[in-house]
């Protein structure tokens, strides 16, 4: 990669609150580091694709941003948190599917495959043959 694909600017433009952005420039660089590494180990092709067209730049910028967002939505990896004020509750549960990590959705993943590529096949069954005469129903045709 002979550059970065996305800038701190266009990740902040993608921010919806709550608040004002939670990092610094520098810190956002490194996230933003960190994300196109992790499209490159899934994608090594990605750069090829974009010089020949078949993947646009601004997907690629959208999927960092969106990456990099959950990121810090989610910093600590939290699953789920209770505060109760009466007697004095507090619990927090860690782990689960990914949460606060750098990783790829399945939504990503399709917007950043190669067109063609899905597991999905195209196929047509013929379950009357084309050159043996249909069988008489029952009784036979109506009229015949």
């Amino acid at each position: 990669m002979a550059q970065p694909w996305t800038t701190p600017d266009q990740v902040i433009d993608r921010w919806l609150g709550p608040g004002k952005f939670p990092v610094t420039d520098s810190q956002l660089v490194t996230l933003i580091a960190d994300a196109e590494d992790t499209i490159l180990g899934e994608f090594p092709d990605v750069d090829a694709r974009i010089t020949a067209g078949s993947l646009r730049v601004d997907t690629v910028r959208k999927v960092v941003a969106r990456m990099v967002i959950r990121q810090l939505r989610n910093p600590e990896g939290r699953r789920q948190t209770n505060t109760v004020s009466g007697p004095y509750t507090d619990s927090v549960t860690y782990a689960g599917d990914d949460l606060g990590e750098m990783t790829l959705s399945e939504s990503d993943r399709k917007e950043l495959a190669p067109r063609g590529t899905s597991n999905r096949r195209l196929f047509s069954v013929y379950p009357v043959s084309r050159t043996e005469p249909p069988v008489q129903p029952f009784g036979g045709w109506p009229g015949g």
